[in-house]
């Protein structure tokens, strides 16, 4: 947005915004030109008002439509305010170190079998005795060990 920042461009910005569900493309510098703005306005007028309403009711939408890109690993467009860009990147940062690592158990089956359903519902099998077999399901390996169906490979 490189036009005067005004109560009425900062509506078309919120409407467009509230019509798709995609982020539209906005400057770096978006809300420091705003908060710029903002400063150089008396604190009780009704601009001040609107303009800091307006301001936070786009940033709430497209922090919302940030979580949905997120939820669905979906790159943003550029250019993006710096504020966005950043909060994108710390919550991709923070999901991505604490999603648990798959680490894949490998079994030697002790004894052949044919498909069977274990407690919690899965279905297994058939295995034939002494194949090696490889899982990250952890009730399975469990249901395999505790049942003497098959024995863990370091």
């Amino acid at each position: 947005m490189e036009s005067e920042i005004t109560v009425s461009n900062l509506s078309s910005v919120l409407k467009n915004e509230q019509k798709t569900g995609e982020i539209s493309s906005l400057t770096p510098d978006f809300y420091m030109n705003i908060r710029s703005k903002i400063k150089n306005i008396e604190v009780n007028s009704d601009e001040y008002k609107n303009l800091s309403k307006l301001m936070n009711a786009i940033k709430e939408k497209r922090i919302q439509k940030l979580l949905v890109y997120i939820a669905y690993n979906k790159d943003v467009p550029k250019p993006l305010p710096a504020e966005e860009e950043d909060l994108y990147i710390q919550i991709k940062k923070i999901l991505t170190d604490n999603s648990p690592e798959q680490k894949h158990v490998r079994i030697k089956i002790t004894h052949s079998i044919p498909q069977i359903v274990t407690s919690t519902g899965s279905k297994i099998g058939p295995f034939e005795q002494n194949e090696i077999i490889r899982t990250d399901n952890i009730s399975d390996v469990k249901y395999l060990v505790e049942n003497k169906i098959g024995e863990l490979i370091e």
